[in-house]
């Protein structure tokens, strides 16, 4: 009882003067959080039906810095990985030091390329043989969810374009630029998802990017990993092209070709249906990726193993149904956002 008290007590409302309403609040934890008589105090409306009180001005950068600190022992690719939870967790400057040694070269490198290839609106703006400081300079948010998933999804959808054709042409200077483009899939996910982390516990940050609910944030992080995911699908394939032994079948190219355009249509379906809060458009996307998968199937089972590229035939072909499926877990977002536009309670 007594640990509930100190987080949770019932007060009862007031009215004063018969146009302000006041509620008392408990001395020990004012003194807690030594809030002095006459100090602000900013009050949000959220959206689901709650009130927050901060006890000073909301301060949107209230994460500074994050001190990350290397040794020999970790790879590249561990301080890369600790770099980007910083990134995603709202820091704006992010410290890598070292313990009286000079930051090892592979770690100044993955540093460097993961800045310059995956991280929007950052600079390193120090260093030294011992320090390096990178500084995020993006605003947030600097553009609303809606614009920004529409953004991502046509990258991803370019690039899925893109390979069918390379791969058509056999064309690997084409392929390599689409391979290229990943990286600013990639990019811009993380930006994303930065956002979306900030705007879980901000109510501010929350409105900016024209969301509702803190829960929208959990359903929205989901169909940025599906979209970046679509984007390695389409990656992969422009990266089968360099093995093509010789020119594939026409017939099978156009078959491919039909398959990568019905894998886009429910793709487009599926954001289109989260954008427009639409629960039937989400149940019409599962039933169009039942048949593209039912397609795919059909073309595998007429590939003979001893055709030349068979195998690489078989990815692509896999890759395009991976499309499918990955817009089909963006679909059920919007199925599980408006399951309350189909149902009655009593």
């Amino acid at each position: 009882m007594e640990i509930i008290e100190k987080t949770k007590q019932t007060r009862r409302m007031q009215l004063s003067g018969g146009s302000t309403y006041i509620i008392s609040l408990p001395k020990d934890w004012i003194e807690e959080l030594k809030i002095k008589v006459g100090e602000n105090i900013t009050i949000v409306k959220n959206s689901n039906q709650s009130l927050t009180l901060f006890p000073r001005e909301q301060n949107d950068e209230r994460k500074t810095t994050a001190v990350i600190y290397s040794s020999q022992k970790d790879s590249g690719d561990s301080v890369k990985r600790k770099i980007i939870a910083a990134y995603l967790a709202g820091y704006k400057i992010i410290q890598i030091k070292t313990k009286g040694m000079k930051i090892p070269a592979e770690h100044s490198r993955s540093v460097r390329e993961l800045v310059r290839s995956s991280m929007i609106g950052t600079e390193i703006v120090e260093s030294s043989s011992e320090t390096m400081t990178i500084q995020i300079l993006t605003r947030l948010p600097e553009l609303s969810f809606e614009t920004a998933l529409k953004r991502m999804y046509l990258m991803a959808t370019n690039m899925v374009k893109e390979s069918i054709e390379a791969l058509e042409e056999a064309d690997t200077s084409h392929a390599e630029g689409v391979v290229n483009m990943d990286d600013e899939v990639d990019r811009f996910g993380l930006y994303m998802r930065r956002n979306l982390v900030l705007a879980v516990g901000n109510e501010n940050i929350l409105q900016d990017m024209g969301l509702k609910r803190p829960s929208d944030c959990l359903e929205y992080r989901t169909i940025v990993s599906k979209i970046e995911r679509i984007g390695d699908h389409a990656s992969l394939i422009a990266k089968r092209i360099k093995f093509i032994e010789e020119n594939i079948d026409p017939k099978i190219i156009n078959k491919i070709k039909k398959l990568s355009e019905k894998s886009l249509e429910v793709f487009e379906e599926s954001i289109t249906a989260v954008q427009n809060h639409d629960f039937q458009k989400g149940e019409n996307v599962a039933e169009k990726v039942n048949n593209v998968i039912e397609e795919e199937k059909e073309i595998m089972s007429k590939i003979k193993e001893d055709e030349k590229n068979s195998t690489i035939i078989r990815f692509v072909l896999e890759d395009l149904r991976r499309i499918a499926e990955y817009s089909s877990d963006i679909a059920e977002v919007a199925i599980d956002e408006n399951i309350h536009s189909i149902i009655s309670e009593e």
